[in-house]
């Protein structure tokens, strides 16, 4: 990775001590997999202080520092001792206290090497006076908080190779340990090695979170995307999402801003994150017929459908938009690598011949959103012939074309994920900066600003959009999703569709709009009551509080029995029960329920 300065083998049931420079970089290194290794920093000219678990997660409101703007280990003096640079694991602890001889004696094991005794041998030549337990940082120990309060631990997820790297903001004393644990499964039965390494100050390394496809898959790291160096002029506040980083919000603007340009005038958003795959070959129309929720046959060149990739039981995979781009060629557009996986599987299955290439690395995606999105557009765009559209103003909803922005081949797509009129551009990462610049310097007189993910999400919520993870994942039909209009059941054949079919007259919970009362705004996995029972209905999914409207408001899935418009509701605050806040059912879209402002 770079220039060692120094490296140490931490053998099994063992802990070292090493110094540290401020500016160098230390990686922790699980050699061979599902083995924890507890961390203790002391400040070199004053070893009374020392990293701190609870100011850390105190100061960053997390309960471990995570890479990015959140990313700084405290001592109890809340000064930064540390930064974390990249994390291939992303599993660790800093609750509980390195293993203890009173651990291995209670489980009836006296004399049984533990951390805390290790350290205290390392640490007494420096004069650091020996504890019964030290408050470490508990690298790649997989620990949890459970609904009953209970912390749990299992398997270390770190896999051969995984790793820490953190950057010394002070000179150091550390000490390391490789957990001597084996009569419980945190380090797979079998404690093996740890490796560390020192690394130059002069060395730069790029701040990433590890990603992994799927379980057999390679780490990847976080990239940066084609509009990325231009972004980082705007904000520091970035962060890591589906592989990218992208912002949080924007300096001198903030999500309300942010938000009114785009209701008002014009945003700009780095949407690189989703995933692109081609497909293509004799069989491409037969695999996305099968795969996907809508009917492909439809579509012409230059067309394109919204629509959901869905499992046996009718559970949605994930949802995207598929691409008509020749007689024979597609593209999918989604959010997760493990789609093209999915697609290669039906594919096999059915013996199509078909190839599906990511191209997620070759381009990068603008959305231009709002009111003003196609006046900024229209000087700039010139369309390649052999389309519907001839001309921007002729580039209906959900229709697409190729052709230039200020001279840089993109493609145009009129789609988005606002709630607005607007526009999704595509181009090769190699233009993006030009194309940021371009747009930014044409939108300034309509009033155009940057925007980032919270002042999205406050949008598409608002528009009764869908999120992965929140409003479906695998075991959430289109019908409880409330995207039934996306599935074609009248074609012959999808994967789901037998399922879809005795789902569909009775879905378990539909999606609904909720209008609460007064400004609070509710919160993922909230529980949605009758008035006045204790009983559940159904779940808040997202929540906002809409501007535009001047109300709080919230997706939710309940059973269909109090899902008309206009029956009154609960939801249960703090404990359920303690406090409630009522709300009205409605539109899932509260803002523009028609779409007639996307349509436009």
């Amino acid at each position: 990775m770079g220039k060692v300065v120094a490296e140490y083998r931490i053998s099994p049931g063992t802990a070292i001590v090493y110094l540290v420079q401020a500016g160098q970089y230390i990686q922790i290194i699980d050699v061979e997999g599902s083995q924890c290794s507890d961390f203790l920093a002391f400040v070199e000219s004053d070893y009374s202080e020392e990293i701190d678990g609870t100011v850390t997660r105190t100061l960053n409101g997390l309960a471990m520092p995570q890479t990015g703007l959140l990313g700084k280990y405290f001592s109890q003096n809340m000064k930064p001792l540390l930064e974390v640079m990249q994390d291939t694991c992303g599993r660790h602890d800093s609750f509980l206290l390195a293993c203890t001889a009173k651990y291995y004696e209670d489980a009836g094991y006296p004399g049984h090497p533990s951390c805390s005794e290790n350290f205290n041998r390392v640490l007494q030549p420096y004069g650091i006076q020996r504890r019964s337990g030290w408050a470490a940082i508990n690298f790649f120990f997989n620990t949890e908080v459970d609904c009953t309060g209970a912390i749990v631990s299992g398997e270390a997820w770190s896999r051969p190779g995984d790793y820490v790297l953190l950057r010394a903001s002070q000179d150091l004393l550390c000490a390391s340990s490789a957990c001597p644990d084996e009569i419980d499964p945190v380090n797979g039965w079998n404690p093996t090695p740890i490796h560390v390494r020192i690394y130059d100050a002069a060395e730069s390394f790029p701040k990433a979170i590890g990603r992994r496809a799927t379980a057999e898959s390679p780490v990847r790291l976080t990239r940066s995307s084609g509009f990325t160096a231009r972004i980082q002029t705007l904000t520091d506040d970035l962060t890591e999402y589906n592989g990218f980083w992208v912002p949080n919000r924007f300096a001198h603007h903030g999500i309300q801003d942010e938000y009114w340009a785009l209701r008002e005038r014009a945003a700009l958003m780095d949407l690189s994150a989703l995933r692109k795959f081609d497909v293509t070959g004799t069989d491409a129309f037969n695999l996305l017929q099968t795969a996907f929720s809508r009917d492909v046959s439809k579509l012409a060149i230059g067309q394109s459908a919204y629509g959901c990739l869905l499992n046996l039981h009718g559970g949605i995979i994930d949802d995207g938009i598929v691409f008509r781009l020749t007689e024979q060629d597609y593209r999918y557009v989604g959010n997760f690598d493990s789609d093209e996986v999915w697609l290669n599987r039906i594919a096999q299955q059915f013996s199509f011949q078909v190839k599906i290439q990511s191209i997620s690395h070759l381009l990068h995606n603008l959305a231009l959103q709002g009111p003003r999105s196609r006046d900024i557009l229209r000087p700039l765009v010139i369309l390649d012939p052999g389309y519907a559209a001839n001309t921007l103003d002729d580039l209906a909803y959900f229709r697409f074309a190729t052709g230039t922005i200020a001279g840089i081949p993109a493609l145009i797509s009129r789609t988005g994920y606002t709630g607005e009129l607007g526009y999704e551009l595509f181009v090769h990462p190699d233009r993006g900066a030009e194309l940021w610049d371009v747009l930014m310097q044409a939108g300034a007189p309509f009033g155009l600003l940057p925007m980032g993910m919270l002042a999205l999400d406050r949008a598409r919520i608002e528009a009764g959009l869908l999120a992965a993870g929140r409003e479906f994942d695998d075991l959430t039909s289109p019908y409880q999703a409330g995207i039934g209009w996306a599935v074609a059941l009248k074609k012959p054949s999808f994967i789901g569709k037998a399922a879809l079919e005795q789902i569909k007259p009775h879905p378990p919970r539909v999606a609904v709009g909720l209008v609460l009362e007064g400004n609070e705004v509710a919160s993922h996995g909230q529980c949605v009551h009758p008035v006045g029972e204790n009983w559940r209905v159904g779940t808040i999914t997202s929540a906002t509080f809409s501007p535009i409207l001047n109300r709080s408001i919230a997706l939710a899935q309940i059973v269909p029995e109090y899902s008309a418009a206009g029956t009154l509701l609960e939801i249960g605050f703090m404990d359920g029960m303690k406090r409630r806040t009522r709300a009205i059912v409605g539109f899932l879209a509260a803002y523009d329920p028609t779409k007639s402002r996307v349509k436009a």
